[in-house]
C-alpha cells in the first residue's frame, strides 16, 4: 500500500461540490437561517478540567487551535439542531470521542490528541519510501486538528440520527462517516485537508495492522475495519469531484494513487447516492436550501 500521507501530496485541494453547495467558506460565526430549517439549537462548546498532565496539554492544544469552536461554527452554519447540544472536551477512560444519547451531548476525549499525535508522527516518511523520518511538529498538529474535525462530524451524525429520529438503512457507523465526508468536502481547501488527515489516520492504523489478523473484536465491531474506512473515505472524497481529486486513483502514470481503478470507477455514483440520501434526510433541517 502506498503511504497514506502521499494522498495529501498528490491531491489538488480545492472546494468540491457536495452537501450544502454554496457554503464553501467557513464563517467566523454561525450564519442566520436562510432556508426553512427547523430548530434554533446550536453546538455549545465547553472544556472541562483535565485530570492528568497529558490531558492538560491536550486541553491547551484544543483551545489554542479552536478545534471545537471552529467545528461548532462550521456545523451550526449548515445544519439546524432542535435544541442546544453540548460539545464538551473532557478526560475519559478511553481516548474515543462519542455521542451520549442519554446525556444528549458530544464528548471529545482529551486522550485523542496524544494518540493522534503519536500516530501521525509515525506515519511520516522521507518521501522516498525509505526509512521513516520524523515529521515537523506543525504538520503533525495540522493532522491532529484535521482528524479531530473528521471525528467530531462523525459524532454529529450520530447526534442528528437520534435527535431527529432519522432512518438509517445499513450500518449507522458507515452512514455517519458518509456525512462527515460530505461536510468536509463541501467546505474550503482547509476542510478538504481535514478529510485527507482523517484518511491518513485510517491508512496509518491499517498499515500498522498489516500482516496480522485483526481478531474477533475488530470483525464484530460496529465500525468498519480501518482499511475499509481508509478506502471508503478516499473513495467518497474522490467521488465528490473526480477532476480535482484524480490523483487519488492508482492509474497508469500515477503509481502513488491509493484507490484501485475498479473502485474509483464507482465512486462518483456512490458519492451522488450518499449526497442525495443525506440531503433527503436533512432537508427540513438545512439552513441553506
Amino acid at each position: 500500500m502506498p503511504a497514506a500521507a502521499r494522498l495529501r501530496r498528490r491531491l489538488a485541494l480545492a472546494p468540491a461540490a457536495a452537501l450544502l453547495a454554496g457554503c464553501a467558506a467557513t464563517p467566523a460565526a454561525p450564519s442566520p437561517t436562510t432556508g426553512t430549517a427547523t430548530g434554533a439549537g446550536r453546538l455549545v462548546v465547553a472544556y472541562e478540567a483535565a485530570r492528568t498532565p497529558e490531558d492538560r496539554t491536550a486541553r491547551a492544544f484544543l483551545r489554542a487551535h479552536r478545534v471545537l469552536e471552529d467545528a461548532a461554527a462550521y456545523a451550526d452554519a449548515r445544519i439546524a439542531l432542535p435544541r442546544d447540544v453540548p460539545l464538551r472536551a473532557a478526560s475519559c477512560e478511553a481516548p474515543n470521542p462519542y455521542w451520549d444519547e442519554a446525556a444528549g451531548r458530544i464528548t471529545y476525549c482529551y486522550g485523542l490528541v496524544p494518540e493522534a499525535r503519536r500516530l501521525f508522527a509515525r506515519a511520516g516518511t522521507d518521501g522516498t519510501g525509505g526509512t521513516p523520518a520524523r515529521r515537523p511538529a506543525a504538520a503533525v498538529d495540522e493532522d491532529v486538528v484535521g482528524l479531530s474535525n473528521g471525528i467530531l462530524f462523525h459524532e454529529l451524525g450520530h447526534a442528528l440520527v437520534d435527535l431527529y429520529d432519522l432512518p438509517v438503512t445499513g450500518r449507522e457507523e458507515d452512514a455517519v462517516d458518509q456525512l462527515a465526508v460530505l461536510l468536509l468536502a463541501s467546505g474550503d481547501e482547509r476542510h478538504a485537508g481535514y478529510a485527507i488527515s482523517t484518511i491518513d489516520a485510517w491508512g496509518a492504523l491499517w498499515k500498522a495492522a498489516e500482516g496480522g489478523d485483526p481478531g474477533v473484536a475488530a470483525y464484530s465491531d460496529v465500525h468498519s475495519l480501518d482499511g475499509q474506512r481508509f478506502f471508503n473515505w478516499a473513495c467518497w472524497l474522490y467521488g465528490s469531484d473526480p477532476g480535482r481529486f484524480a490523483d487519488a486513483v492508482d492509474a497508469e502514470g500515477n503509481p502513488d494513487g491509493v484507490l484501485p481503478r475498479d473502485r474509483a470507477a464507482l465512486c462518483p455514483a456512490e458519492f451522488r447516492r450518499i449526497e442525495s440520501s443525506w440531503r433527503t434526510l436533512l432537508a427540513p433541517h438545512l439552513k441553506q436550501p
